[in-house]
């Protein structure tokens, strides 16, 4: 598409309300660009930011200080580095580490508020998982931009890239509830449109047994940056690694239903009541195993102790964490979601699982807990390389019954640490991604609360390289 007319004209054209867009238009208006966000939904709680469970991962912060855990970001490079298979780009992963406790300030300065604890989740071999309320920061970030002269508009569809003769993007084609218009834009366009987890023609593409799965990520992300990229010469990364995340009930359809109760003990079995992974590594590479059982579904068995440390773990939730946010923990809504008995054998009866394999399935599992090893599964920790496994042994006995989803696609545009979008050749002048939108930076599985860390401090990249070249 080249350049015959403008509508309107800024610096700075960002696609997407989520955290990546808002940080970049944070930035962006900061560095003095007349900046603006397109959003195609109608709400700032729309957007997967928004919606998702609050967790960010951080390293060397007060918290984890008061806290006395030893932590650090070269540390963090290397469980990133470790997790994603070393299929992930160094450089990316890089400008994560050094780029996330600066970042971790500068939402604390804005106004986000963290719960005073950190838990350990996927792939962290030290609890660096912060939280907070993600729509209160989310609606910061907005607050944030506007104060400092961006634009941010809803109801608007950012549905194509304007180039001129030379390829560069000049601009973008929108679309509104009332007219299609095209907008200038003098120094980049930044795509944070997230990701394509509810594209089913691209899930379809990568595995077949993606389709029909269930998606509780933003209601926007059909890969709407992937398809405006792609016929400039954009190409793809990590998409071969695009895996649903295990933790949601079987009745369930967002975040208040996820639970990771794994990650404190408990053991997961089929229908059949064998288990069939190792528990403790990362859930997306738990959700790839589950889908491959009967009816694609997992259940997560443990018993009062197990129980009442996840009830803890709620209890602890400072006041800038929703209940339902505390996915290591359980809540009301989730412990109304438990099948319950006092003997594991009733419990087997209960999920509709074979009660002798149910039982041996534990005794087995006590006896691998036992002897500090375990030869079927390999199971060492409770999460990556924190915790130690705990036999499940006390009355009453519990199961939450989940299966696979798509929280995130984890996959897609090709960039370099100054986030602009890549081709074979060399990159696309005058266009960036960040956020879901972007692939390389995962690599091969996922490390808790990177996604939206991620998104928050490549946006920042993204808005200030945007804003210096116009």
């Amino acid at each position: 598409m080249t350049e015959d007319r403008w509508d309107a004209e800024f610096d700075v054209v960002i696609a997407g309300a989520g955290g990546a867009g808002l940080a970049a238009a944070i930035e962006a208006a900061e560095a003095g660009a007349r900046t603006v966000v397109f959003e195609k939904q109608g709400k700032i709680w729309e957007s997967s930011t928004a919606i998702n469970v609050g967790m960010v991962a951080f390293a060397g912060t007060d918290v984890q200080e008061r806290l006395g855990i030893d932590d650090s970001s070269e540390l963090l490079y290397r469980d990133l580095v470790a997790v994603g298979g070393g299929k992930n780009i160094p450089s990316l992963v890089r400008t994560y580490a050094d780029h996330q406790l600066d970042t971790y300030h500068w939402l604390t300065d804005m106004g986000v508020q963290w719960a005073e604890y950190a838990t350990a989740a996927a792939g962290m071999s030290r609890p660096r998982g912060h939280f907070s309320d993600p729509l209160d920061m989310v609606r910061i970030l907005k607050r944030q931009a506007e104060r400092r002269g961006a634009t941010v508009l809803f109801h608007c569809s950012v549905t194509g890239l304007v180039t001129d003769s030379d390829g560069q993007v000049i601009g973008i084609e929108l679309r509104d509830r009332m007219n299609d218009t095209r907008v200038r834009a003098h120094g980049g366009v930044v795509l944070a449109t997230g990701g394509f987890a509810r594209s089913p023609e691209r899930l379809a593409a990568i595995d077949r047994r993606f389709i029909g799965m269930a998606a509780t990520t933003g209601v926007g992300h059909t890969g709407d940056a992937l398809r405006m990229a792609e016929p400039l010469g954009a190409f793809f990364r990590d998409m071969e690694y695009v895996k649903p995340s295990y933790e949601l009930h079987v009745t369930g359809d967002g975040a208040t239903e996820i639970c990771l109760v794994f990650y404190l003990g408990a053991i997961i079995v089929n229908r059949q009541g064998r288990r069939f992974v190792n528990e403790s590594i990362p859930y997306k590479d738990i959700g790839m195993a589950s889908i491959d059982q009967t009816d694609g579904v997992g259940f997560m068995v443990f018993d009062q102790p197990i129980f009442d440390r996840a009830v803890q773990n709620t209890r602890n939730a400072s006041s800038a964490i929703p209940p339902e946010n505390v996915v290591s923990g359980l809540d009301e809504s989730r412990i109304r979601l438990l099948v319950k008995a006092d003997t594991i054998e009733d419990l087997a009866d209960r999920m509709h699982v074979p009660r002798q394999q149910l039982r041996e399935s534990v005794d087995r599992y006590n006896g691998f807990v036992d002897a500090g090893t375990d030869p079927e599964f390999g199971r060492s920790h409770l999460s990556a390389n924190i915790g130690v496994p705990v036999r499940i042994e006390t009355p009453p006995f519990y199961a939450y019954e989940a299966k696979s989803h798509f929280l995130a696609t984890y996959a897609g545009l090709a960039i370099d640490d100054g986030m602009r979008v890549l081709t074979q050749n060399g990159h696309i002048p005058g266009l960036y991604a960040a956020g879901e939108a972007i692939g390389g930076f995962h690599g091969a599985s996922y490390h808790s609360g990177a996604a939206v860390g991620q998104a928050l401090i490549f946006g920042r990249l993204a808005g200030r390289q945007a804003a210096q070249v116009r």
